[in-house]
């Protein structure tokens, strides 16, 4: 049976010779070819396609070639070259005693009573006169300190109150200080963030320093659940991690008597929830709970700095300011809400003094800042518990 071809057929290459349109007679005219002829045809045209298709692999292979060189050349220079890696942030130590946004024990007297009986502890030690060490003898300090409690809670503002309290200079290291992509060097960057402790403190052996690492939870899980969350090899870089801020940790024990050691985490302790190992380097493991009424109260008034007439403002609010703190503490408040409240609380202020209201920062700015804080981080982890 003969098949019919269509007419828009000579749009192929290969019909562009002229001896070929005159064989199938495609000038118009309905062609008709054999069943071999037709075969024929729609082989050359797979093997027309086959080579259009090569081509264009190969085209995009180089394309892609051509783009991507740049980047490869950047990261073999890189694995080879240390400048593009990425150094150790290391930090100063600082001094907290101008900072009014940190408060002492005596503002805070409501503080945790274990974490209250350290600190006082950790300054009688410091203050101890000569006559005293040498009738009772000088026992030997808690310098080292683990603070645990939900996100949010204010743990590192607690590391400070302790830093002021005991007129130390302050340093706070953060894991993103030394962590590293590169593998080794996550390791490198920390033993440096040590030397530089135990090199400034070394110097000044009559100074007080307090030392807070933020956030150890990975320096401080068992090895076990440590693999368990984390993907691929970097465990692998984080348990040479732990080993060596372990060690240190024994080193400045040694060396540096006169730094105070603070991790912070959200890793409770029940139920085998840290290392025995990293439990044995901390002298003390206190909860951190959220800060009630009074502690709340003064952090309140201590955040509402540059406002005008801020002395004219508590004395004449102070009973709203108390019934305000009384209600963040009901909702489980952490710093970080009160400051949040405070900041928006001012923007509101600004707000109307923009739009030609010029009149005092008010106590409603603030209770309407405390109304638009939906959740509160003791609200929102009552809310992620629940689900």
């Amino acid at each position: 049976m003969i098949q019919p071809i269509s007419q828009n057929i000579s749009r192929y290459p290969i019909f562009k010779n002229s001896a070929k349109k005159d064989k199938y007679n495609i000038l118009g005219k309905k062609a008709a070819l054999s069943i071999s002829d037709d075969l024929d045809f729609q082989r050359k045209v797979v093997e027309q396609n086959e080579r259009m298709i090569k081509i264009a692999g190969i085209s995009a292979i180089l394309l892609l070639t051509a783009a991507y060189l740049p980047s490869l050349k950047i990261l073999l220079e890189i694995s080879n070259n240390k400048k593009h890696k990425m150094p150790a942030l290391i930090r100063d130590f600082k001094s907290l005693a101008n900072d009014d946004k940190v408060m002492t024990i005596d503002n805070c007297k409501s503080i945790n009573k274990d974490l209250k009986s350290i600190l006082e502890r950790q300054i009688n030690y410091v203050k101890a006169g000569s006559d005293v060490v040498s009738q009772t003898g000088k026992p030997q300090a808690n310098n080292r300190l683990l603070l645990y409690g939900s996100t949010g809670v204010g743990k590192s503002y607690f590391a400070k109150i302790f830093a002021k309290s005991l007129d130390a200079e302050y340093m706070e290291v953060m894991y993103s200080d030394y962590n590293s992509m590169w593998a080794g060097e996550g390791v490198e960057n920390l033993k440096k963030v040590f030397e530089k402790i135990l090199k400034t403190t070394e110097k000044n052996p009559d100074k007080k320093y307090v030392v807070t690492f933020n956030e150890i939870d990975a320096m401080v899980a068992p090895a076990d659940k440590v693999a368990d969350k984390t993907a691929g090899t970097r465990w692998v870089s984080i348990l040479e991690e732990r080993s060596v801020f372990l060690n240190y940790l024994e080193i400045l024990k040694e060396k540096a008597p006169n730094v105070t050691v603070i991790g912070t985490t959200n890793i409770s302790p029940k139920n085998n929830g840290l290392d025995r190992a990293a439990m044995s380097r901390f002298q003390n493991l206190v909860e951190v709970p959220y800060p009630d009424k009074e502690c709340l109260y003064e952090a309140l008034k201590m955040n509402l700095d540059k406002i005008k007439n801020k002395d004219k403002f508590i004395s004449e609010n102070d009973t709203q300011l108390k019934d305000l703190a009384q209600k963040m503490a009901d909702r489980k408040f952490s710093f970080r809400n009160l400051e949040y409240i405070v900041n928006d609380a001012k923007g509101y202020h600004l707000d109307d003094s923009v739009s030609g209201k010029k009149n005092d920062f008010k106590f409603e700015y603030l209770k309407k800042a405390e109304q638009n804080l939906k959740l509160s981080d003791g609200e929102l982890e009552k809310t992620s518990n629940k689900t």
